[in-house]
């Protein structure tokens, strides 16, 4: 291949990058707080916001303890209900709660380390499942100037770490619910 041929062959831009423009002598910028999402409709699914100055083990306990909340939504059993009837309810709420018991743990700018440390604590835990996503927030910022100049609203954009904790011990929980002795266990009377 001659060095002609590489040259023409089209690159690909997969985005422009739009650098803002400077602020005048004399203004200075003032962050807003990030716009965090509306809560959802479902109680079941947890949003976590974690910053660069929340404490690593705080932020796991607090993801383990809203798991841990949303996996102890079964109802009671009926009080005359027979074992059957109580097994057969336990999995079918076992089945529709590992989909529902899903926490949701977002870090944006420096926090993102903190945010991929946490994921990768439960990770090695072993007893859940982590998804991890990434994408960009945007931010809006006031310059603020001193004179008797117009203050003015930029738009910035911030990365964003985001990774779902979904439980995967319900799973060992129905394992455990179909176990069936063996026959030298079973006693007639």
């Amino acid at each position: 291949m001659s060095p002609n041929e590489a040259s023409t062959a089209p690159r690909k831009v997969y985005g422009t990058l739009n650098k803002l423009p400077s602020i005048s002598e004399g203004s200075r910028v003032e962050k807003r707080p990030l716009t965090r999402r509306q809560p959802p409709a479902s109680s079941k699914s947890r949003i976590i916001y974690v910053s660069s100055k929340t404490p690593f083990m705080a932020a796991v306990k607090r993801a383990r303890k809203q798991l841990d909340a949303s996996l102890k939504t079964t109802d009671a059993a009926s009080k005359y209900a027979s074992l059957h009837s109580r097994v057969e309810n336990l999995k079918k709420t076992a089945g529709g709660a590992v989909e529902s018991a899903v926490v949701t743990v977002m870090g944006t700018g420096k926090a993102i380390e903190k945010t991929l440390a946490v994921a990768g604590w439960f990770e090695q835990e072993g007893d859940c499942e982590v998804e991890i996503k990434t994408g960009t927030v945007g931010t809006v910022d006031d310059v603020v100037a001193e004179g008797g100049e117009e203050d003015e609203t930029r738009l910035r954009k911030l990365g964003c770490l985001e990774y779902k904790r979904v439980a995967s011990d319900l799973q060992e929980q129905e394992k455990n619910t179909n176990y069936t002795a063996p026959e030298s266990e079973v006693t007639e009377m």
